[in-house]
């Protein structure tokens, strides 16, 4: 490759932000380059879970079915309150390793026609007019440096803050939460009676949660994250000890573990939240996926909304490019404004939830009410499938109704 290479979009990341846009572009006939700094197939520090936004967007991409026959399909949810009692929602949920589940989409953005350069870390962009016009990317083991040129750059890099302070997009550079997991592998039987994804508001980890998530081949994912936007979570956790606190004292997760080996080490990853800590663009860029922060507060998920991002910018950049003027200035404004729109109030009601839910007493009076009445119940499978607003169950008003219905 020379420096004469010049694309419609060059995509930066491969996870499901940037694989989902690169498909989407690709399929509306532009020349796409997307990057990684890693060689594909990797591994990616998450929960694994796909909830009905995932699935929906899988559904839209024409990937869903692909997905599914390699997941583990689910079809409830047991959310855990600090004092061991739960609520069991119905719904439709997989579970697919990151590993797996990144390959399947970067392999469909390369069949749609995209192109994919891999080690290849961004670390600059190419500036023409004071407008974003490329990046130069780096190969991560040769050393060389390669400056790509294109119409449109889109960045799909997650938590991590390097490339977005680079790019000249980043609001904040410490992470909203952290994560951990390891992988663990049980016997079949055992497998099979544990069909539902657990998430757990344990005592042990407030303000944060726990996750034990069924996976293919007799696998779990477990893991705990802990939110750093709330004043009575410590500065640094430890999230080694938390996790382990979280195995020894979780009844679940005692019995996971005990009828289970370890087959992976301790990981940890930073999370972006709450749709803050980056700018959604400038002149010739777009910010997607986690590192625009759409991953929700109080559970960390983030791959539905990152696929949606990407689905949402592929749009957008198809439409404007179509345009005689192509004008990137004002591509970067309508993907921010429709970006926010969708959004913010979204996010805003999660973030709200996120420090509710760190009160211990208010978690176990919601999962009471959501077992001895509908009106809890119906709104929290509302917030699953996206059928409700949030703010209405998290608010004074929501409360006060939940005590009758």
């Amino acid at each position: 490759m020379t420096s004469e290479t010049d694309v419609d979009v060059l995509v930066i990341g491969s996870g499901p932000a940037g694989s989902a846009a690169s498909c989407a572009l690709a399929r509306h006939g532009l020349k796409v380059i997307l990057a990684d700094k890693h060689e594909f197939p990797r591994d990616k520090v998450c929960g694994d879970a796909l909830i009905p936004d995932a699935l929906n967007a899988l559904r839209k991409l024409l990937l869903k079915d692909e997905v599914l026959l390699r997941a583990s399909h689910l079809d409830t949810i047991r959310i855990y309150a600090p004092n061991g009692s739960y609520v069991a929602l119905r719904g439709e949920f997989a579970c697919l390793p990151r590993f797996d589940f990144d390959e399947l989409l970067r392999r469909a953005a390369v069949e749609s026609g995209s192109s994919f350069l891999a080690p290849r870390e961004a670390v600059a962009p190419v500036l023409k007019d004071g407008k974003v016009a490329g990046a130069i990317l780096r190969n991560t083991v040769t050393g060389e440096r390669v400056p790509i040129k294109a119409r449109v750059t889109v960045l799909a890099t997650g938590a991590a803050a390097e490339t977005l302070l680079s790019f000249g997009v980043c609001l904040r550079t410490a992470p909203s939460a952290v994560a951990a997991r390891v992988y663990v592998k049980t016997d079949q039987q055992f497998r099979g009676g544990f069909d539902y994804l657990c998430i757990s508001y344990d005592k042990a980890i407030c303000p944060g949660y726990g996750w034990i998530f069924p996976g293919p081949d007799d696998t779990f994912n477990v893991g705990v994250g802990v939110f750093r936007d709330t004043s009575a979570n410590p500065p640094s956790p430890n999230l080694r000890k938390i996790l382990e606190t979280f195995l020894k004292t979780f009844p679940p997760a005692q019995e996971v573990m005990a009828r289970s080996k370890l087959v992976t080490r301790l990981q940890g990853a930073p999370l972006r939240t709450a749709l803050q800590g980056a700018e959604f663009g400038r002149p010739g860029l777009l910010v997607i996926g986690e590192a625009a922060g759409l991953t929700f507060s109080f559970s960390g998920e983030g791959i539905g909304k990152a696929i949606e991002s990407g689905l949402m910018a592929a749009d957008v950049i198809a439409s404007v490019l179509s345009e005689p003027a192509q004008d990137v200035v004002r591509l970067a404004r309508v993907y921010a404004n429709q970006l926010v729109s969708t959004y913010r109030d979204r996010f805003r009601a999660y973030e709200i939830a996120q420090k509710w839910l760190s009160f211990p007493a208010f978690a176990n009076f919601l999962a009471s009410r959501a077992r001895s009445g509908r009106y809890v119940r119906r709104h929290l499978e509302g917030l699953l499938t996206e059928s409700s607003d949030p703010l209405t169950l998290f608010s004074v008003t929501g409360l006060l109704k939940s005590l009758v219905c």
